[in-house]
């Protein structure tokens, strides 16, 4: 199983144009079981937005970014598994909650969208962490910058999980609270302050 160029631009294209809340490109994700499979095998497309959201926490903790990146491992370690909790966090919480669901068709959808949505959500807070380890903001700046982005990355949560179950199934709202709720507890328990 391989990522093919065509697949990742539809897939991202797809997941972007749901931020307009615009369900109809669903089928442009491949929906299969092959395409469950390789929405997680398109996570390693994070990578590269792990990189300033590192340099972000590495000028937080007063380490200088000039020097390399990755000489401190715990918290290399830490932002990597952050990311990736990121993503997995609320999809475990729905089988926890709701065992059942895993045979939904619907589920299996929502996995899809949820993690090929995971690339462009990091992306997103990159950009805020980007400038704030170029030195181009200040914290306050930062947060603010950042929280700008982080609702940007809601509207995106709320529109896969109401592209995902239907609008009438009401439970868009309650995942993309579930979402932040888990990324404050990811955040906390890693005690990065990034994000």
């Amino acid at each position: 199983m391989r990522l093919a160029a065509d697949d990742v631009t539809r897939s991202l294209l797809a997941s972007w144009r749901l931020l307009t809340a615009d369900a109809r490109t669903l089928p442009d994700l491949d929906l299969s079981r092959d395409g469950f499979w390789r929405s997680y095998l398109a996570l390693i497309l994070t990578i590269p937005s792990m990189i300033p959201v590192l340099a972000a926490e590495r000028t937080l903790a007063g380490l200088s970014n000039s020097g390399g990146l990755f000489d401190a491992p715990g918290l290399l370690a830490a932002v990597v598994t952050a990311e990736m909790l990121a993503v997995l966090t609320v999809p475990a919480l729905l089988v926890g909650i709701a065992p059942n669901l895993v045979h939904n068709p619907r589920f299996t959808g929502f996995i899809i969208i949820w993690n090929w949505s995971a690339i462009l959500s990091a992306a997103l807070m990159a950009v805020p962490a980007t400038v704030f380890a170029l030195g181009w903001s200040n914290p306050g700046i930062a947060t603010f910058q950042a929280l700008a982005f982080a609702t940007i990355v809601l509207r995106l949560r709320y529109c896969v999980a109401r592209a995902a179950f239907g609008p009438e199934s009401g439970v868009a709202g309650a995942i993309a609270c579930a979402s932040l709720l888990a990324d404050y507890a990811v955040i906390q328990t890693f005690g990065l302050a990034w994000f």
